[in-house]
């Protein structure tokens, strides 16, 4: 019981540490007016592309701005706790402390569930004359997705304790996911190089299945299940990395 009030404390703490949690229309903005603007960019730039799939692309953009919205909050999150001093403090108690590492994630994880339905529903409301499968398949691999959010914000937030900008690793996988994995233009289209990097990132089979039904849901979510555990086990081996120069007193503080 004691593990779970502790996981529910950092979550609140979490929340109401972020930026748009105490501002309503901030809030707002965040959850509903971004991903819709970002389902009518990414429709508009498909139709410029003259692309025959333009709800694939919503859907699968709406899927990746899902787990990126997790791994931002997450990630964040990690880099305020830096400059507080409380990270340094949990690493050198317990790095492996699930209750923190959850409860950190655990309000992204709320908020992008909103924006994610916000973004599949938009997809389908913009993009009419496509089959509603279409969107209750994106809509079954939302789970999916946020939990590689989950393990891609543990994997950005760790690596940013060993950086000077925190939020250079995070910002840098959400500029160059989108594109790596074939939101826009498939990754069937890239070369074969190309193709086969994408196939290996975070979320490159989820984007892979919102187009191809020959994927079944088990095997994605099984794919994105292996991956985050190597993200996670990565994450956390930087943050142990992180806590040995807080000893070796590399520096005083994260």
């Amino acid at each position: 019981m004691s593990w779970v009030h502790r996981m529910l404390t950092v979550a609140n703490v979490s929340w109401r540490s972020s930026m748009p949690a105490g501002r309503p229309l901030a809030l707002l903005v965040s959850l509903v007016v971004v991903p819709i603007l970002d389902v009518a960019c990414q429709l508009m730039l498909g139709g410029s592309l003259n692309s025959p799939a333009l709800a694939r692309i919503g859907y699968a953009g709406g899927l990746v701005t899902a787990a990126c919205q997790v791994a931002t909050v997450m990630a964040s999150g990690m880099t305020m706790d830096r400059e507080e001093g409380i990270i340094s403090q949990v690493l050198i108690r317990l790095p492996m402390d699930l209750a923190y590492w959850i409860g950190l994630g655990l309000p992204g994880v709320v908020a992008a569930s909103f924006t994610g339905l916000v973004a599949l529903a938009g997809t389908l409301v913009l993009n009419v004359g496509h089959s509603p499968s279409d969107f209750l398949r994106a809509l079954s691999l939302l789970p999916t997705a946020l939990f590689a959010g989950l393990a891609l914000g543990l994997l950005v937030g760790g690596l940013g304790l060993l950086t000077a900008d925190s939020f250079a690793p995070l910002n840098a996988v959400t500029v160059l996911l989108p594109v790596a994995v074939g939101v826009v233009v498939p990754a069937e289209a890239y070369p074969a190089p190309l193709r086969r990097f994408a196939t290996i990132l975070p979320l490159g089979v989820t984007v892979q299945a919102v187009g191809d039904y020959g994927l079944s849901w088990t095997a994605v979510l099984l794919a994105e299940v292996i991956r985050g555990l190597v993200e996670v086990v990565i994450g956390l081996a930087a943050s142990v990395v992180a806590l040995r120069r807080i000893r070796s007193g590399a520096y005083l503080r994260l």
